[in-house]
Protein backbone atom coordinates (compact mmCIF):
# COMPACT_ATOMS: atom_id res chain seq x y z
CA UNK A 1 0.00 0.00 0.00
CA UNK A 2 1.51 3.29 -1.09
CA UNK A 3 1.94 5.70 1.92
CA UNK A 4 0.56 8.90 1.43
CA UNK A 5 1.75 12.28 3.23
CA UNK A 6 0.23 13.14 6.29
CA UNK A 7 -1.30 16.56 7.47
CA UNK A 8 0.10 17.90 10.95
CA UNK A 9 -1.27 16.98 14.59
CA UNK A 10 -4.28 18.83 15.36
CA UNK A 11 -3.40 21.34 18.38
CA UNK A 12 -5.23 20.88 21.87
CA UNK A 13 -4.86 24.48 22.36
CA UNK A 14 -7.67 26.71 23.67
CA UNK A 15 -9.02 29.04 22.12
CA UNK A 16 -8.30 32.41 22.00
CA UNK A 17 -10.73 35.65 22.48
CA UNK A 18 -10.52 38.62 21.16
CA UNK A 19 -11.26 41.54 23.52
CA UNK A 20 -13.33 44.38 22.26
CA UNK A 21 -12.03 48.13 23.02
CA UNK A 22 -14.46 50.89 22.54
CA UNK A 23 -13.65 54.22 22.14
CA UNK A 24 -15.80 57.33 23.27
CA UNK A 25 -16.00 61.06 21.31
CA UNK A 26 -17.34 63.83 23.60
CA UNK A 27 -19.76 66.18 21.13
CA UNK A 28 -20.64 69.66 22.33
CA UNK A 29 -24.69 69.60 21.36
CA UNK A 30 -27.07 68.53 23.95
CA UNK A 31 -28.60 66.13 22.03
CA UNK A 32 -25.03 63.95 21.34
CA UNK A 33 -24.57 64.19 25.18
CA UNK A 34 -27.51 63.09 25.79
CA UNK A 35 -26.65 59.97 23.36
CA UNK A 36 -23.31 59.73 25.28
CA UNK A 37 -24.86 59.80 28.76
CA UNK A 38 -26.99 56.17 27.25
CA UNK A 39 -23.69 54.90 25.63
CA UNK A 40 -21.86 55.31 29.10
CA UNK A 41 -25.08 53.57 30.63
CA UNK A 42 -24.67 50.68 28.57
CA UNK A 43 -20.81 50.61 29.20
CA UNK A 44 -22.51 50.74 32.65
CA UNK A 45 -24.06 47.62 31.96
CA UNK A 46 -21.26 45.55 30.48
CA UNK A 47 -18.92 46.20 32.91
CA UNK A 48 -21.41 45.01 35.85
CA UNK A 49 -21.95 41.72 34.31
CA UNK A 50 -18.82 41.33 33.29
CA UNK A 51 -17.93 42.23 36.88
CA UNK A 52 -20.72 39.70 37.96
CA UNK A 53 -19.21 36.68 36.32
CA UNK A 54 -15.71 37.45 37.88
CA UNK A 55 -17.33 36.44 41.30
CA UNK A 56 -19.49 34.70 42.87
CA UNK A 57 -22.70 36.71 43.52
CA UNK A 58 -24.07 38.01 47.21
CA UNK A 59 -27.31 38.74 46.42
CA UNK A 60 -30.19 37.97 43.70
CA UNK A 61 -30.78 41.78 42.89
CA UNK A 62 -28.54 44.08 41.47
CA UNK A 63 -28.98 48.03 41.15
CA UNK A 64 -26.51 50.58 39.32
CA UNK A 65 -27.34 54.01 39.30
CA UNK A 66 -25.38 56.06 36.47
CA UNK A 67 -25.58 60.03 36.05
CA UNK A 68 -24.01 62.35 33.52
CA UNK A 69 -23.73 66.23 34.21
CA UNK A 70 -22.77 67.86 30.84
CA UNK A 71 -21.53 71.36 30.69
CA UNK A 72 -24.42 72.53 28.78
CA UNK A 73 -26.66 71.63 32.16
CA UNK A 74 -28.17 68.18 30.35
CA UNK A 75 -28.44 65.65 33.79
CA UNK A 76 -29.45 62.47 32.97
CA UNK A 77 -29.84 59.99 35.66
CA UNK A 78 -30.58 56.15 34.50
CA UNK A 79 -31.79 53.22 37.35
CA UNK A 80 -31.35 49.37 36.20
CA UNK A 81 -32.47 46.95 38.20
CA UNK A 82 -31.71 43.34 36.91
CA UNK A 83 -32.58 39.77 38.98
CA UNK A 84 -30.84 36.42 38.48
CA UNK A 85 -29.79 33.20 39.14
CA UNK A 86 -26.53 31.41 38.38
CA UNK A 87 -24.89 28.28 39.56
CA UNK A 88 -20.60 28.45 39.80
CA UNK A 89 -19.02 25.21 39.02
CA UNK A 90 -15.23 24.75 39.75
CA UNK A 91 -13.42 22.73 37.57
CA UNK A 92 -9.62 21.26 37.52
CA UNK A 93 -7.65 20.40 34.61
CA UNK A 94 -7.35 16.78 33.98
CA UNK A 95 -3.89 16.83 32.26
CA UNK A 96 -0.70 17.17 32.60
CA UNK A 97 -0.65 13.31 34.12
CA UNK A 98 2.40 11.16 34.96
CA UNK A 99 1.54 7.29 33.71
CA UNK A 100 4.27 4.48 34.10
CA UNK A 101 4.53 2.07 30.59
CA UNK A 102 5.16 -1.79 31.33
CA UNK A 103 9.20 -1.08 31.05
CA UNK A 104 8.90 0.80 33.87
CA UNK A 105 9.12 4.16 32.30
CA UNK A 106 7.53 7.08 33.76
CA UNK A 107 5.90 9.83 30.43
CA UNK A 108 4.29 13.11 31.12
CA UNK A 109 1.02 13.60 28.67
CA UNK A 110 0.78 17.70 28.87
CA UNK A 111 -2.42 17.33 26.90
CA UNK A 112 -4.91 14.85 25.73
CA UNK A 113 -2.95 13.59 22.61
CA UNK A 114 -4.96 13.92 19.56
CA UNK A 115 -2.72 11.50 16.99
CA UNK A 116 -1.46 8.85 17.65
CA UNK A 117 0.66 5.57 15.79
CA UNK A 118 -0.01 2.26 17.07
CA UNK A 119 2.82 -0.46 16.56
CA UNK A 120 0.43 -3.67 17.36
CA UNK A 121 -2.79 -5.16 16.50
CA UNK A 122 -3.81 -5.37 20.25
CA UNK A 123 -3.31 -1.70 20.83
CA UNK A 124 -5.09 -0.94 17.68
CA UNK A 125 -8.02 -3.17 18.90
CA UNK A 126 -8.20 -0.92 22.24
CA UNK A 127 -8.27 2.38 20.23
CA UNK A 128 -11.01 1.44 18.11
CA UNK A 129 -13.04 -0.19 20.99
CA UNK A 130 -12.25 3.44 22.96
CA UNK A 131 -13.76 5.31 20.18
CA UNK A 132 -9.96 6.27 19.64
CA UNK A 133 -9.75 5.28 15.62
CA UNK A 134 -10.11 8.61 13.84
CA UNK A 135 -6.89 9.64 16.10
CA UNK A 136 -4.39 7.15 14.64
CA UNK A 137 -2.31 8.95 12.16
CA UNK A 138 -0.25 5.46 11.59
CA UNK A 139 -0.26 2.25 12.24
CA UNK A 140 1.75 -1.27 11.26
CA UNK A 141 0.41 -3.40 8.67
CA UNK A 142 -0.81 -6.35 10.85
CA UNK A 143 -3.02 -3.75 12.57
CA UNK A 144 -4.76 -2.33 9.15
CA UNK A 145 -4.95 -6.59 7.80
CA UNK A 146 -6.67 -6.64 11.06
CA UNK A 147 -9.20 -4.11 10.56
CA UNK A 148 -9.60 -4.58 6.89
CA UNK A 149 -10.63 -8.05 7.88
CA UNK A 150 -13.20 -6.81 10.25
CA UNK A 151 -14.27 -4.20 7.66
CA UNK A 152 -13.47 -1.46 9.95
CA UNK A 153 -11.13 0.25 7.85
CA UNK A 154 -13.55 3.13 7.69
CA UNK A 155 -12.90 4.62 11.07
CA UNK A 156 -9.14 5.59 10.46
CA UNK A 157 -8.43 9.28 8.78
CA UNK A 158 -8.23 9.55 4.87
CA UNK A 159 -4.40 9.56 5.03
CA UNK A 160 -3.59 7.48 7.59
CA UNK A 161 0.09 5.73 6.91
CA UNK A 162 0.53 1.67 7.37
CA UNK A 163 3.53 1.14 8.34
CA UNK A 164 5.43 -1.62 7.23
CA UNK A 165 7.88 -3.30 9.55
CA UNK A 166 10.19 -5.82 8.66
CA UNK A 167 11.49 -8.31 10.51
CA UNK A 168 14.38 -8.34 8.96
CA UNK A 169 15.03 -4.45 9.85
CA UNK A 170 12.75 -4.19 12.72
CA UNK A 171 13.48 -0.51 13.25
CA UNK A 172 13.92 0.75 10.11
CA UNK A 173 10.29 2.73 10.17
CA UNK A 174 11.62 4.63 12.64
CA UNK A 175 11.73 7.72 10.46
CA UNK A 176 7.93 7.12 8.82
CA UNK A 177 7.00 7.48 12.45
CA UNK A 178 8.81 10.36 13.01
CA UNK A 179 7.94 11.94 10.03
CA UNK A 180 3.98 11.87 11.52
CA UNK A 181 4.41 13.94 14.39
CA UNK A 182 2.16 11.99 16.37
CA UNK A 183 1.57 13.09 20.20
CA UNK A 184 2.05 9.44 21.35
CA UNK A 185 3.40 6.13 20.49
CA UNK A 186 2.19 2.82 21.63
CA UNK A 187 4.00 -0.30 21.15
CA UNK A 188 4.21 -3.50 22.93
CA UNK A 189 6.78 -4.26 25.23
CA UNK A 190 6.30 -7.74 24.32
CA UNK A 191 6.99 -9.24 21.06
CA UNK A 192 6.86 -6.32 19.45
CA UNK A 193 9.44 -4.59 21.74
CA UNK A 194 12.45 -4.74 19.32
CA UNK A 195 10.48 -3.10 16.57
CA UNK A 196 9.86 -0.13 18.64
CA UNK A 197 13.21 0.42 21.07
CA UNK A 198 14.67 2.43 19.77
CA UNK A 199 11.61 5.06 19.30
CA UNK A 200 12.16 7.26 22.49
CA UNK A 201 15.59 8.20 21.51
CA UNK A 202 14.21 10.21 18.86
CA UNK A 203 12.75 12.62 21.32
CA UNK A 204 9.11 11.02 20.34
CA UNK A 205 6.72 10.45 23.94
CA UNK A 206 6.64 6.22 23.66
CA UNK A 207 4.55 4.61 25.70
CA UNK A 208 4.71 0.39 26.43
CA UNK A 209 2.24 -1.30 26.95
CA UNK A 210 2.10 -5.10 28.57
CA UNK A 211 0.91 -6.47 25.36
CA UNK A 212 2.36 -10.28 24.86
CA UNK A 213 4.04 -10.17 28.14
CA UNK A 214 0.57 -10.10 29.80
CA UNK A 215 0.58 -13.51 31.63
CA UNK A 216 -3.36 -13.56 32.36
CA UNK A 217 -6.83 -11.86 31.15
CA UNK A 218 -5.86 -9.10 33.95
CA UNK A 219 -3.11 -8.06 32.24
CA UNK A 220 -4.67 -7.42 29.21
CA UNK A 221 -7.87 -5.35 31.23
CA UNK A 222 -4.76 -3.20 32.77
CA UNK A 223 -3.81 -2.25 29.20
CA UNK A 224 -7.21 -1.19 28.51
CA UNK A 225 -7.22 0.76 31.47
CA UNK A 226 -3.86 2.42 31.00
CA UNK A 227 -4.78 3.43 27.60
CA UNK A 228 -8.14 4.81 28.92
CA UNK A 229 -6.16 6.99 31.39
CA UNK A 230 -3.72 8.50 28.93
CA UNK A 231 -6.79 9.36 26.91
CA UNK A 232 -8.86 10.47 29.56
CA UNK A 233 -11.42 7.73 28.47
CA UNK A 234 -11.82 6.32 32.36
CA UNK A 235 -15.33 5.38 32.02
CA UNK A 236 -15.52 3.87 28.96
CA UNK A 237 -12.42 1.75 29.43
CA UNK A 238 -13.95 0.65 33.03
CA UNK A 239 -17.42 -0.63 31.11
CA UNK A 240 -15.23 -2.15 28.22
CA UNK A 241 -13.52 -4.53 31.06
CA UNK A 242 -16.72 -4.65 32.54
CA UNK A 243 -18.25 -6.19 29.36
CA UNK A 244 -15.09 -8.18 29.11
CA UNK A 245 -15.54 -10.29 32.54
CA UNK A 246 -19.40 -10.36 32.02
CA UNK A 247 -18.58 -12.14 28.78
CA UNK A 248 -16.00 -14.26 30.20
CA UNK A 249 -17.79 -15.61 33.15
CA UNK A 250 -20.50 -17.49 30.80
CA UNK A 251 -17.48 -19.84 30.17
CA UNK A 252 -14.85 -21.18 32.30
CA UNK A 253 -16.88 -24.65 33.58
CA UNK A 254 -13.93 -27.48 33.51
CA UNK A 255 -13.91 -29.38 30.31
CA UNK A 256 -11.29 -32.17 31.34
CA UNK A 257 -9.40 -31.45 27.50
CA UNK A 258 -5.96 -30.59 27.53
CA UNK A 259 -4.75 -28.40 24.95
CA UNK A 260 -1.51 -27.56 23.16
CA UNK A 261 -1.43 -24.06 21.04
CA UNK A 262 1.44 -23.99 18.72
CA UNK A 263 2.20 -20.50 17.11
CA UNK A 264 5.21 -22.04 15.13
CA UNK A 265 7.13 -24.88 13.90
CA UNK A 266 10.71 -24.64 12.97
CA UNK A 267 11.95 -26.88 9.96
CA UNK A 268 13.58 -29.10 12.34
CA UNK A 269 10.77 -29.87 14.09
CA UNK A 270 11.63 -27.55 17.32
CA UNK A 271 8.12 -25.63 18.18
CA UNK A 272 6.76 -22.65 19.72
CA UNK A 273 3.76 -22.67 22.09
CA UNK A 274 2.23 -20.94 24.47
CA UNK A 275 3.53 -22.04 28.09
CA UNK A 276 1.36 -22.25 31.14
CA UNK A 277 2.60 -18.49 32.44
CA UNK A 278 1.31 -16.38 28.82
CA UNK A 279 -1.89 -14.84 28.11
CA UNK A 280 -2.91 -17.68 25.73
CA UNK A 281 -2.92 -20.09 28.49
CA UNK A 282 -5.13 -17.65 30.30
CA UNK A 283 -7.39 -18.20 27.42
CA UNK A 284 -7.36 -21.74 27.62
CA UNK A 285 -8.28 -21.81 31.35
CA UNK A 286 -11.08 -19.01 30.44
CA UNK A 287 -12.46 -21.38 28.05
CA UNK A 288 -13.05 -24.46 30.23
CA UNK A 289 -9.73 -26.50 28.82
CA UNK A 290 -6.23 -27.24 30.28
CA UNK A 291 -2.88 -26.08 29.05
CA UNK A 292 -0.66 -29.25 27.83
CA UNK A 293 2.48 -27.26 28.14
CA UNK A 294 3.58 -26.96 31.43
CA UNK A 295 6.59 -24.95 31.20
CA UNK A 296 7.11 -21.56 30.85
CA UNK A 297 7.30 -19.26 27.84
CA UNK A 298 6.88 -20.03 24.54
CA UNK A 299 9.67 -21.65 23.37
CA UNK A 300 11.43 -23.09 21.28
CA UNK A 301 10.46 -26.22 22.81
CA UNK A 302 12.39 -29.71 21.49
CA UNK A 303 9.75 -32.08 20.28
CA UNK A 304 9.86 -34.60 23.09
CA UNK A 305 7.86 -32.23 24.59
CA UNK A 306 4.75 -32.54 22.60
CA UNK A 307 5.18 -36.34 22.75
CA UNK A 308 5.13 -36.03 26.73
CA UNK A 309 2.34 -33.69 26.57
CA UNK A 310 0.10 -35.80 25.09
CA UNK A 311 -2.58 -32.88 24.57
CA UNK A 312 -5.87 -33.80 23.75
CA UNK A 313 -6.59 -31.19 21.40
CA UNK A 314 -4.07 -29.27 19.41
CA UNK A 315 -4.57 -25.79 18.08
CA UNK A 316 -2.38 -24.25 15.10
CA UNK A 317 -1.54 -21.54 14.09
CA UNK A 318 -2.08 -20.82 10.62
CA UNK A 319 2.07 -18.95 10.69
CA UNK A 320 0.28 -16.34 8.57
CA UNK A 321 -0.50 -18.28 5.81
CA UNK A 322 -4.52 -18.82 5.07
CA UNK A 323 -3.52 -22.04 3.39
CA UNK A 324 -4.69 -24.63 6.48
CA UNK A 325 -3.23 -27.65 4.53
CA UNK A 326 0.22 -25.81 5.17
CA UNK A 327 0.32 -25.55 8.32
CA UNK A 328 -0.91 -29.38 9.13
CA UNK A 329 2.17 -30.08 6.86
CA UNK A 330 4.41 -28.41 8.85
CA UNK A 331 3.05 -29.71 12.06
CA UNK A 332 4.20 -33.50 10.19
CA UNK A 333 7.93 -32.24 10.51
CA UNK A 334 7.32 -32.79 14.51
CA UNK A 335 9.56 -36.14 14.83
CA UNK A 336 6.56 -38.51 16.70
CA UNK A 337 3.53 -36.08 16.48
CA UNK A 338 1.80 -39.18 14.92
CA UNK A 339 1.62 -40.36 18.70
CA UNK A 340 0.17 -38.02 20.22
CA UNK A 341 -3.58 -38.01 21.47
CA UNK A 342 -4.63 -35.17 19.63
CA UNK A 343 -3.20 -36.70 16.28
CA UNK A 344 -4.65 -39.74 16.25
CA UNK A 345 -8.06 -38.56 17.09
CA UNK A 346 -8.48 -35.99 14.28
CA UNK A 347 -8.60 -33.54 17.25
CA UNK A 348 -6.04 -31.35 15.25
CA UNK A 349 -7.45 -27.69 14.74
CA UNK A 350 -6.18 -24.91 12.74
CA UNK A 351 -6.79 -21.34 13.30
CA UNK A 352 -6.32 -18.48 10.39
CA UNK A 353 -7.02 -15.33 9.80
CA UNK A 354 -9.21 -13.29 12.73
CA UNK A 355 -9.48 -16.81 15.15
CA UNK A 356 -5.63 -16.29 14.90
CA UNK A 357 -5.24 -13.02 15.58
CA UNK A 358 -8.21 -13.32 18.48
CA UNK A 359 -5.91 -15.97 20.19
CA UNK A 360 -2.07 -14.74 19.39
CA UNK A 361 -3.08 -11.05 20.24
CA UNK A 362 -3.91 -9.76 24.02
CA UNK A 363 -6.65 -7.54 23.60
CA UNK A 364 -10.44 -7.49 23.68
CA UNK A 365 -10.80 -9.88 20.97
CA UNK A 366 -8.99 -12.22 23.16
CA UNK A 367 -12.52 -12.91 24.94
CA UNK A 368 -13.97 -13.92 21.05
CA UNK A 369 -10.68 -16.43 21.24
CA UNK A 370 -12.03 -18.26 24.34
CA UNK A 371 -15.76 -18.82 22.38
CA UNK A 372 -13.99 -20.00 19.81
CA UNK A 373 -11.86 -22.63 21.59
CA UNK A 374 -14.67 -23.61 24.02
CA UNK A 375 -16.68 -24.26 20.80
CA UNK A 376 -13.40 -26.38 19.98
CA UNK A 377 -13.14 -27.95 23.11
CA UNK A 378 -17.34 -29.31 22.68
CA UNK A 379 -17.06 -30.02 19.19
CA UNK A 380 -18.78 -27.47 17.80
CA UNK A 381 -15.96 -25.94 14.83
CA UNK A 382 -14.10 -26.69 11.75
CA UNK A 383 -10.98 -27.90 11.82
CA UNK A 384 -10.04 -25.09 9.56
CA UNK A 385 -11.20 -21.48 11.33
CA UNK A 386 -11.22 -18.92 8.69
CA UNK A 387 -11.73 -15.06 9.56
CA UNK A 388 -15.33 -15.95 7.39
CA UNK A 389 -16.40 -18.58 10.00
CA UNK A 390 -15.23 -16.30 12.98
CA UNK A 391 -17.47 -13.49 11.63
CA UNK A 392 -20.27 -15.17 11.24
CA UNK A 393 -20.51 -18.00 14.03
CA UNK A 394 -19.03 -15.29 16.79
CA UNK A 395 -20.39 -11.91 15.51
CA UNK A 396 -17.40 -10.73 16.18
CA UNK A 397 -16.54 -6.54 16.30
CA UNK A 398 -14.62 -3.99 18.45
CA UNK A 399 -18.01 -1.47 18.27
CA UNK A 400 -19.14 -3.44 22.16
CA UNK A 401 -22.84 -3.17 21.90
CA UNK A 402 -24.02 -0.77 24.80
CA UNK A 403 -21.23 0.83 25.38
CA UNK A 404 -21.67 4.36 23.71
CA UNK A 405 -19.07 6.28 21.90
CA UNK A 406 -17.75 8.98 24.14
Amino acid sequence: MEQSPRAQPLSLGLDSYDILKYGIYLPTMNTRNIMFAIAVVAVAIIAGIIGYHLRVPQAPTATTTVSYVSTTVTTVTTTITASYTTTVTATTSYYPIEVADALNRTLVISSEPATVVSLAPSITQMLVALGLCNRIIGLDQFSYQLLSELNATSCLPANAEVIKINAMSPTGFNETVMLLHPDIVLADAGFEALWARDLPKTGLNVYFLRGTLAANITGIEEDLLALGKIFHKEQRAQALVTWMNRELEIYGAPLNASVAVIVWINPDGSFYAAGNNTFISAVVDAAGGINAIERGGWGPFEPSLLIASNPDVIVLSAMGVSNCTYALQALDNIPGVNKVAAYRSGRVYVVSGLPEDALEEPSLMSVYAVVMLHKVLTGNAPHCLTSAWFLKSLNATLLIKGINSP
